[in-house]
């Protein structure tokens, strides 16, 4: 009798979570699909696998249109979206006054057998397939897969910073200015993990107040072995540290559960 009713208990329970997670679609195979939702808009992105065109599909998984990515002859589109590294890899607001979608495209061009064909670009389209911006039209630098967009609370303005390697295998940063508004800046801000600037860096490394509760900052390095750390008033808007005695590297930085990176150069 016990067998039976733990048996009618375990296929309840199967069927309350069985209602719960249900299969509300699958994408073509070879089709990388991404999920973004800003306030009331919700679209998915896909990037078929060698293919220069980005599928964008409505809440009800309906294609609302396919994207050409205007890359150079001989190159090969790739879009690629994180919680970390590239989370404005999809925006809105942040590159373009509009209100159309923004895509961070990275186009490599390789053939075989020879490095020195390779190069990489970082491109910035909109959903229209427009080409906005070549962060790398400088056929001696390649783009080397790394950028950050922060709010410069300072100027008040939101920047990106890009890194290139050029034909001696040596580190170029390069800042741009980006238009500013009420929306970019709030975009930036719910979505970066920290935000700091700048970076690279050589000296300091001020960094804008999470308000996460924590009052206090701690850098590590690529081991994960703490190096440096400070504290900081709740009220206070940015906390600066010196980092000038480091040396030349990528690092971590913690404030609370939330963390991010920096170069020092």
């Amino acid at each position: 009798m016990k067998k039976i009713m733990l048996s009618a208990a375990i296929a309840v329970t199967g069927l309350i979570f069985g209602q719960q997670i249900t299969l509300e679609n699958s994408f073509t195979a070879g089709e990388r699909a991404f999920a973004f939702a800003k306030g009331n808009d919700m679209v998915y992105v896909n990037a078929p696998e060698n293919t220069n065109i980005l599928k964008l599909y409505s809440s009800t998984f309906a294609l609302i249109k396919t994207i050409n990515i205007p890359v150079p002859v001989g190159y090969k589109a790739i879009l690629w979206y994180d919680g970390g590294q590239y989370n404005h890899a999809i925006s809105k607001n942040i590159f373009n006054t509009d209100d159309k979608l923004e895509f961070l495209i990275t186009a490599e061009k390789y053939t075989p057998g020879s490095f020195d064909n390779f190069h990489r670009k970082l491109l910035l389209i909109n959903e229209d397939g427009l080409l906005i911006k070549d962060f790398t039209p400088d056929p001696n630098f390649s783009y080397q897969k790394d950028y950050t967009v922060f709010h410069d609370p300072v100027s008040n303005t939101n920047k990106i910073v890009v890194e290139n390697y050029n034909t001696n295998d040596k580190s170029v940063f390069e800042v741009f200015g980006l238009p500013t508004s009420t929306l970019a800046a709030k975009e930036i801000q719910n979505t970066t993990k920290l935000a700091a600037f700048p970076i690279p860096t050589s000296k300091t490394l001020t960094i804008s107040n999470p308000g996460n509760g924590s009052n206090k900052v701690e850098v590590y390095d690529m081991t994960g072995k703490i190096i440096l750390n400070k504290f900081f008033g709740s009220s206070d808007s940015t906390v600066t540290i010196d980092v000038e005695n480091l040396t030349k590297g990528t690092y971590f930085y913690k404030i609370g559960e939330i963390s991010s990176k920096f170069i020092k150069n």
